[in-house]
């Protein structure tokens, strides 16, 4: 029985994404674009019940969660197992130099990202098995309730696989997902089977012309 329902956003557009960073754990905030993403997707979300709200810590995450949550009068919980990669030696450089600077490493983050390890950072797949384990951790202990989570590209990307059955080694298969965009997923508390309402939804986002994603070669 379905009995718990997680509403995983990701956050509206970021520092890092207008400047073509790698911003995983660095503290960047959301742009001026990103409040209005972050505010279309708050009403989207309005008529769609929250009991509790959890969020990264990091700034971006927060902030696009504390949009979405205000409209349900709450207040939003930091969760560090929710936060982004640590992205090592590569936070804040651009991507267009980590390509240079490290052919060979970016190269498996683009190609087999599964298996990739952020120099001086954390791995991809240790990651995934953090985020799940936050998640399953939160289902658990908010049966019953609706729950809104706010993360990371990298992240829902993960749980995406878990979502829809595929190994981390596979995540490659997957695509990002859009800034501020919804996944909703239906939780049996208990037993912790699932059921995928909605993934990436986005078209909220379309509609108003704010769309963002992450550029090809990331």
């Amino acid at each position: 029985m379905f009995d718990t329902k997680v509403i995983m956003v990701r956050h509206a557009q970021g520092e890092g994404n207008l400047k073509g960073e790698f911003h995983g754990q660095y503290p960047s905030d959301l742009t001026d674009l990103g409040i209005k993403q972050a505010e279309c997707t708050a009403e989207f979300l309005k008529d769609f019940p929250i009991d509790i709200a959890f969020a990264s810590d990091i700034p971006r995450a927060y902030s696009t969660a504390k949009i979405i949550a205000e409209r349900h009068g709450i207040d939003v919980i930091k969760e560090q197992g929710l936060r982004e990669i640590n992205g090592g030696v590569w936070e804040t450089m651009k991507f267009d130099d980590i390509v240079v600077e490290y052919p060979d490493e970016y190269a498996v983050w683009k190609y087999d990202m599964g298996n990739c390890t952020c120099p001086g950072g954390e791995s991809v797949r240790h990651l995934a098995q953090r985020v799940v384990c936050t998640v399953e951790k939160l289902v658990r202990e908010n049966a019953g309730k609706n729950i809104l989570i706010g993360s990371h590209a990298t992240p829902v990307r993960a749980m995406g696989c878990k979502w829809k059955n595929i190994d981390i080694t596979d995540i490659g298969t997957l695509s990002w997902v859009p800034n501020a965009s919804v996944c909703i997923v239906n939780y049996d508390s208990k037993t912790l089977e699932f059921e995928v309402a909605g993934y990436a939804l986005c078209d909220h986002l379309l509609k108003k012309n704010l769309i963002t994603e992450l550029p090809k070669n990331i």
